[in-house]
């Protein structure tokens, strides 16, 4: 109390520096006990409040002095008779203890004393990496114990074990023990930072939380400090991310940091190289204990399996990190719910549908505030909702959505969903061809992620775009550009498969579209919702013909794909004339019922309504006339306002011959003249914009 009165700041009189100040001003107490009492007391002095099972934990591992501890229990139960160890009431059903604070800092002041220090020091060197251990391998993270770790740590200047509990418990020791976090990371002496280079990213964050909030800990202030400090783009300025300058390794064979193998993968995903990114998350060797580390990279890898198009690898991957963090997880962290969202979001674009609802109703119900590192899990999970509110055709809620990405500060490599659901949205809701022009132009710019060339970007993202572009070209009737855009994508794209008979249907080729739709139903390749667009197209293709039952039969398959696939886009897809038509053939009809089953809170009449007016400017029909190389060629000089003189000598033949040649392109274009046939020839995608 007579020291309480001398200090000349604001003091915590029940704190642990307070009372080792105390211990300063004060004689040793002399507590009468047996040498193996004072042992015992001295080493739960060094601990905050603990379990019975933690002291003797950590009893069991400091060697005693003499002939060795005999009887723990029996000890343990002596020093709560005579108060040296007092109860620290309850902590989710478990009983906690404790040295109270001023015996407890006498004690260690004595232990410290005693043969210069050295006995305290060999007690801490086997206490601290016992506790490490502890910590590393229980199924939850005991708040105390970790705090102790702390500050144990610190005190004895064991940087690596502060190291090893960045790895083992990572960011969330900032949510279980915010004053001992930021205590042992901030303000480290360059000594720390020498020996142990990776403590970098943990002290900046400490020593800007301690800035934010001076000591005032509060638990809702924390976190969403935490959450601006660990936000995706302040990661990359903190070095997190970074990109080297030396080129990215091959593979890892020894034993590594998690910081290294991190920085090295992003510099893989920086070069296109997704898939070799993956491989090398999923093999790198981290210290076993740091278990958190290797989930952070192996949901890393994940994201780059995803991005490089191997979505059943990713959801594989996601699955076991969901599995292996959610027993540590701790409320505001991001582990968890970021692989639910990846996992959200690669269900959906698989057409995995039911799995998709059931993982974003667990990211409403266990998630519903920003979380740290929040744009790893924000960005994947409004994409997710985008995309299932597409399949619903409720169009305001995937806009809304997108604009959440579009001001996301980094989208962890999902900006390029921007334009693709853009596009798709445009489809869907323009009223008139200015309205979809102008917005696949505002959309054009956001094709290429942050500026990256397309050679760089995954395959999954160059997909996209180029589906997405082909659809507008599509509901444009610019068919050639369409093709154009569809030879862009990968060989065995479902999504390829699916549009490019969408284009033999506009183009209004209607046989073809029927004959490719028998040769691709069933393939492996096709998803369910790829089915069920095929189904689609062919039942429009049999009402062209005017083979309304054959029409009517095919719809009903149609029909009750859509409810299996519990989306509406197989129909929204057709042409708005094809779609009506079959809408009024199966008036009234009982496939009609699983659908409306399916989208029951949409409601029968607004969905059919729905379905009438969407895609209202998308072309029907197209007659796209067939040009060989040569008369491609001979097209491409006439827009280039050569004369007929200037054409001959190009192609090294008579003017009779070329006006000849002319005329048959004219025909085959429908049209009498040069200025008609450039038109044409533009707007069906012969010529570039």
């Amino acid at each position: 109390m007579d020291a309480a009165t001398r200090v000349e700041l604001p003091a915590d009189l029940t704190s642990r520096s307070f009372a080792d100040y105390v211990a300063a001003q004060t004689p040793p107490l002399d507590l009468g006990l047996p040498a193996e009492d004072l042992w015992v007391a001295t080493v739960l002095s060094h601990l905050g409040a603990f379990t019975e099972r933690t002291a003797l934990f950590a009893l069991a591992s400091v060697p005693p002095p003499g002939s060795g501890l005999q009887d723990a229990e029996g000890v343990l139960m002596r020093l709560r008779m005579s108060g040296i160890v007092a109860d620290a009431g309850a902590d989710g059903g478990r009983r906690l203890l404790r040295v109270p604070v001023l015996l407890a800092a006498s004690l260690r002041r004595s232990a410290a004393a005693a043969d210069s220090g050295s006995e305290a020091s060999g007690l801490l060197s086997h206490l601290v990496p016992a506790l490490v251990d502890h910590l590393e391998t229980a199924e939850a993270i005991d708040a105390q114990v970790l705090a102790d770790v702390l500050d144990l740590a610190r005190r004895a200047r064991h940087w690596d074990v502060l190291v090893r509990l960045a790895d083992s418990v990572g960011l969330p020791m900032f949510l279980l023990a915010p004053q001992a976090a930021c205590a042992a990371y901030g303000g480290l002496p360059p000594e720390a930072m020498t020996v142990e280079p990776d403590l970098a990213l943990m002290a900046r964050i400490a020593e800007d939380i301690i800035d934010l909030l001076g000591g005032d800990f509060d638990q809702q202030r924390l976190q969403e400090a935490l959450i601006g400090e660990t936000r995706t783009g302040r990661l990359r300025e903190l070095c997190f991310f970074a990109v080297p300058d030396a080129p990215p390794p091959q593979v890892i064979v020894t034993e590594v940091g998690p910081a290294t193998v991190l920085r090295d993968m992003s510099s893989l995903v920086a070069a296109g190289r997704h898939s070799e990114a993956a491989d090398l998350g999923l093999s790198a060797r981290i210290r076993p204990g740091a278990k958190r580390a290797q989930l952070i990279i192996r949901l890393v890898a994940a994201i780059c399996a995803f991005h490089d198009g191997d979505i059943a690898r990713a959801r594989a991957i996601l699955h076991d990190v969901e599995v292996q963090a959610a027993p540590r997880h701790v409320d505001g962290d991001y582990l968890v719910p970021a692989a639910v969202a990846w996992a959200a979001l690669a269900s959906a674009v698989a057409g995995d549908h039911e799995r998709t609802d059931a993982l974003l109703a667990r990211l409403a119900r266990t998630a519903p505030r920003p979380t740290l590192v929040d744009d790893v899990v924000r960005s994947p999970w409004r994409i997710a909702t985008a995309l299932r509110a597409l399949d619903r055709l409720d169009l305001d809620l995937a806009a809304d959505c997108l604009a959440d990405v579009d001001r996301a500060p980094d989208g962890m490599g999902l900006r390029i969903w921007i334009p693709v659901i853009g596009r798709r949205l445009a489809v869907l809701a323009a009223r008139t061809t200015a309205d979809l022009i102008i917005a696949n132009d505002d959309v054009a710019h956001d094709d290429l992620d942050d500026g990256a060339p397309s050679t760089t970007l995954p395959r999954l993202s160059r997909d996209l775009v180029s589906g997405s572009r082909s659809a507008v070209f599509t509901a444009l009737g610019q068919l050639r550009w369409a093709e154009v855009e569809l030879e862009q994508m990968s060989p065995d794209s479902a999504a390829r498969v699916v549009a490019g008979v969408r284009v033999e249907l506009v183009a209004g080729r209607s046989e073809s579209a029927i004959a490719q739709v028998e040769a691709w139903f069933y393939h492996p390749l096709l998803t369910p919702t790829g089915r069920a667009e095929l189904a689609a197209i062919r039942a429009a293709a049999q009402a062209r013909l005017g083979r309304d039952a054959e029409a009517l039969d095919e719809f009903r398959t149609t029909l009750g794909l859509t409810a299996l696939v519990s989306s509406l886009l197989p129909l929204a897809w057709l042409p708005r004339t094809d779609r009506n038509r079959l809408l009024d053939l199966s008036a009234g009809d009982p496939a009609w019922e699983p659908v409306f089953r399916a989208f029951a809170e949409t409601g029968r009449a607004q969905l059919l309504t729905r379905l009438r007016e969407v895609g209202a400017v998308s072309v029907s029909e197209v007659s796209m006339p067939q040009l060989s190389k040569a008369e491609a060629h001979l097209l491409d000089l006439l827009a280039t306002d050569r004369s007929i003189a200037q054409i001959s000598a190009e192609l090294h033949q008579v003017p009779g011959t070329v006006k000849n040649r002319l005329s048959a392109l004219y025909r085959k274009f429908g049209v009498s003249g040069r200025a008609e046939a450039i038109t044409r020839a533009g707007a069906l995608g012969f010529l570039p914009p």
